[in-house]
């Protein structure tokens, strides 16, 4: 059986039918990634992506989470030619593997956003923890924080009987 499955899971991968196109949505929040990515003053190139791990959108009362892992690789034009699409990876360029939480409204406006891309050999040594921690943060961004009951919001005091 599995000499079977693994020819057909090679072809589907081949041809692209075991990928998921991008949402609208993970679609803007990876164009909101790469323009904050490439504002950073020590990015001197522009980067590609050149592979999606993983990507998710969220539907809330504020508007639509998007998180986004994926990896960027360096290419031949330099970082203000970004959108350009003749810039070609180059194939020993710099690799990097990011971590996208974007927060968008209904009008696509951002909410809050978090990129992180170190390099691919620096990825395995950052706080997960705390990168989550921003994550979740975005994700919460501009949520009506009064519709949540949390412990403690609310104090109740048990009047004495009248003496």
């Amino acid at each position: 059986m599995w000499q079977l499955l693994l020819p057909l899971a090679l072809w589907l991968g081949a041809t692209g039918l075991g990928r998921a196109e991008l949402t609208e949505a993970q679609h803007r929040g990876l164009q909101v990634a790469l323009e904050e990515f490439h504002k950073h003053p020590p990015v001197q190139w522009a980067f590609q992506k050149t592979r999606m791990d993983s990507a998710m959108d969220m539907p809330l009362s504020a508007g639509t989470f998007v998180r986004l892992e994926f990896k960027l690789q360096q290419t031949s034009c330099r970082k203000k030619d970004w959108k350009n699409a003749e810039c070609k990876v180059k194939p020993n360029g710099r690799k990097r593997k990011c971590l996208a939480c974007i927060k968008l409204d209904s009008e696509d406006k951002v909410l809050g956003r978090m990129v992180h891309c170190p390099l691919e050999m620096q990825a395995q040594q950052g706080s997960k923890e705390h990168q989550e921690a921003q994550c979740s943060r975005v994700q919460r961004a501009g949520e009506d924080l009064q519709s949540y009951y949390l412990p403690g919001q609310f104090a109740f005091l048990k009047a004495l009987p009248p003496s």
